[in-house]
């Protein structure tokens, strides 16, 4: 168990009683004979758990009690006394003590105390994360498919998921689905139970990477007002998933590197080593050979991550998943906006389908709530699709613009996909020209011109 524990008593055969069976029980510890000692060791090391003697030779263990929780309130205090009273129980408990024990003891009794204080931390730990990552949770392990390479891919990360390996890597385009899978490898794996936890290696500058996975004591830099356990440390017994890990710097690199090749961190500015147990997933949608070959990834970080793979091809190439995806995203669309569309007819389809999708799972989802969006009837149709997208399915040779196996339905020109697009704005905007004008990006004039009617102004 990766806590560690100060024990805090001027009985040395007391102290060494205790750290005897916490060692053996998996818990680091240090020890302090006297209140000063107990500070310094305290703001030195900074435990997770202190067992504090109620009369510490030079010191109270009250007053020692009040100054741990103004530096530092995650941190949990058992005081421990011979002079053991109900009065001094309320007075330690209402200082915010974690428990109470009384002289003499079993040594049953402190690991227990000092167990249900380890797991009340990482869980407050857990759920503080939580609640902060609440409305950036992803969707869940639900991955909408209908393609028999997708099936294909789905299958070997249930296989993957239930398996003990500790490092995966998933390599796909942008907006291919790495974070769903993530999210599978988890919830199908016997860490289904313990958290998940996401770092976008992207979305932090370097400085600020190994305090956010390794986290920081207070004062180990000039903004590190309060402890801050890390995302490493919060993912014990779970998943820590590294998305965009090609873009991470060489420098974030090399402290990664030696987390996974070791399983151990020490926050910034401490003094201990920590172990945790937790499944390492790793994205990406750069090639990382190519990397390697121009240094800005380190070799041996490489071949680490590079072990067991699951690559997710790009939506242009499982085209079976674009009718079921579009629906799933439309019922999502609709629901969330408060729309009646129901049904995507089979034209608007049939262009989705022969799309080429840069922008894949991710483009599609963006596609279905536009449309959604600006349609209030109850079928999604083709002239409510983006004209570009319409536009490059048009400029597409014949063959590649129908669906794969599917018989090639009519396609609407661009000019009366132009004049559709222009109509709905137009009618959203309650007639307004000047204000469809601008939404469209074109003069009033031109926009007049383009549904034939005389600009009269208005």
């Amino acid at each position: 168990m990766n806590v560690q524990v100060l024990i805090a008593d001027d009985e040395a055969l007391i102290r060494q009683s205790v750290r005897a069976v916490l060692v053996e029980e998996g818990f680091q510890t240090t020890e302090a004979a006297s209140g000063a000692e107990t500070w310094e060791r305290f703001r030195d090391e900074r435990p997770d758990v202190v067992l504090l003697d109620l009369r510490l030779g030079d010191a109270n263990g009250l007053d020692l009690l009040r100054r741990i929780r103004a530096e530092a309130p995650d941190v949990k205090v058992i005081l421990i006394s011979a002079h053991g009273s109900i009065e001094s129980a309320v007075a330690a408990m209402k200082l915010g003590a974690y428990d109470f024990i009384k002289k003499p003891f079993e040594l049953d009794e402190i690991v227990a105390a000092v167990r249900n204080a380890a797991r009340t931390n990482a869980l407050e730990n857990r759920v503080a994360y939580l609640a902060a990552q609440e409305k950036k949770r992803a969707t869940g392990s639900t991955f909408v498919h209908g393609d028999a390479v997708t099936a294909k891919r789905l299958e070997e990360v249930r296989v993957i998921a239930a398996s003990p390996v500790p490092m995966v890597l998933v390599v796909g385009e942008s907006g291919t689905g790495k974070q769903a899978v993530a999210r599978m490898l988890h919830d199908l794996s016997s860490r289904s139970g313990g958290p998940f936890v996401e770092l976008n290696c992207s979305a932090i500058p370097e400085t600020l990477v190994e305090s956010e996975l390794f986290g920081h004591e207070r004062g180990a830099f000039s903004d590190a007002r309060e402890r801050k356990p890390g995302l490493v440390e919060i993912a014990d017994g779970g998943t820590l998933f590294l998305d965009e890990i090609g873009d991470m710097g060489l420098g974030a690199q090399a402290k990664v590197l030696t987390f996974l090749e070791q399983r151990t961190f020490r926050r910034i500015g401490g003094t201990t080593s920590r172990r945790v147990d937790a499944r390492v997933v790793a994205a990406t949608n750069r090639n990382l050979e190519a990397m390697v070959a121009a240094r800005t990834l380190r070799e041996d970080l490489y071949y680490r991550l590079n072990s067991i793979i699951v690559r997710l091809p790009p939506l242009r190439e499982r085209r079976r998943d674009i009718a079921p995806l579009a629906t799933h995203f439309l019922a999502e669309a609709a629901r969330e906006l408060g729309r009646r569309t129901a049904r995507i007819t089979p034209e608007a389809l049939n262009i989705l389908e022969s799309y080429q999708w840069p922008g894949n799972v991710r483009e599609l989802r963006s596609v279905i709530t536009r449309a959604v969006l600006l349609n209030d009837g109850e079928d999604l149709l083709a002239e409510q699709l983006p004209v570009e997208l319409v536009s490059a399915v048009l400029a597409m040779p014949p063959r590649a613009a129908t669906s794969a196996g599917a018989e090639a339905k009519p396609i609407p020109t661009l000019e009366e996909m132009e004049l559709a697009h222009i109509r709905r704005v137009l009618e959203i905007c309650g007639g307004n020209r000047t204000v469809a004008a601008q939404h469209l990006g074109i003069t009033r004039q031109t926009l007049a011109r383009k549904i034939g009617l005389k600009d009269d102004g208005g």
